[in-house]
């Protein structure tokens, strides 16, 4: 079985994972070998930033529950 400790983990290097992209990306870094369009850049970042601002609330939500 799963401990809840080892998900929070791998919730803690998804989201490090995540933001790591979203660098690239706004740099340009990730792109300078593909014909990706500004609007697909655009795209791409929102949805990256929405998965973070998601794994923040989860990281947040398991804090709260588990402080009491």
């Amino acid at each position: 079985m799963v401990a809840i400790n080892d998900l929070v983990e791998d919730w803690i290097q998804i989201r490090s994972t995540l933001q790591r992209q979203l660098k690239m990306l706004q740099s340009g870094e990730a792109l300078s070998q593909s014909d990706i369009s500004e609007n697909e850049k655009k795209a791409t970042t929102a949805r990256i930033k929405g998965c973070i601002e998601e794994m923040n609330a989860l990281l947040k939500e398991y804090a709260r529950a588990h402080q009491a």
